[in-house]
């Protein structure tokens, strides 16, 4: 936005490969411990209700009758770091394009630039609050109906 003659000799397609190589690589390390923390837990028998159709760690760690605070914490720790990470470098972006943008001369160009600023940023929010929701309910919803629970997580699923 700064400098968008540069553009493209700044994003070719050798730094675009190298930043989707990092974004997956990124999601298979924080994700591939969660199979296998699930794998070593003993499960009751009695215990059956998932409250998702699809395989939640939240859910699925629930049924344990063994001890899950190596559970509970990798994925404290994963939502912490990737959502926090991510919402840092989203903030730290969007505030450097503000700079720029208020730099510019014509408040009608301000205006447009903000216009696409808030479209992108809401089309983020709606990947991170259905994220966050879900994790709400999980952690402090546990009085609440199954419905509910059903409920958020296929918002989660279906709304980004």
């Amino acid at each position: 936005i700064s400098n968008p003659l540069r553009y493209a000799s700044v994003l070719t397609n050798n730094v675009i490969i190298r930043i989707g190589v990092a974004i997956t690589t990124r999601a298979t390390l924080s994700l591939l411990p969660l199979p296998f923390l699930l794998k070593r837990l003993n499960y009751c028998p009695g215990k059956i209700l998932l409250s998702h159709s699809f395989c939640f760690h939240a859910d699925v760690m629930k049924l344990a009758c063994a001890d899950i605070t190596v559970n509970i914490l990798y994925g404290l720790y994963v939502v912490l770091s990737t959502v926090g990470i991510d919402s840092l470098l989203i903030v730290m972006s969007y505030s450097l394009i503000l700079h720029t943008v208020m730099g510019l001369a014509s408040p009608r160009e301000r205006v447009r630039t903000l216009n696409t600023c808030v479209s992108h940023i809401s089309a983020v929010l709606v990947f991170y609050i259905p994220v966050i929701g879900v994790s709400m309910i999980h952690r402090f919803g546990k009085h609440l109906p199954h419905i509910v629970h059903a409920l958020v997580a296929y918002v989660y699923l279906v709304v980004p």
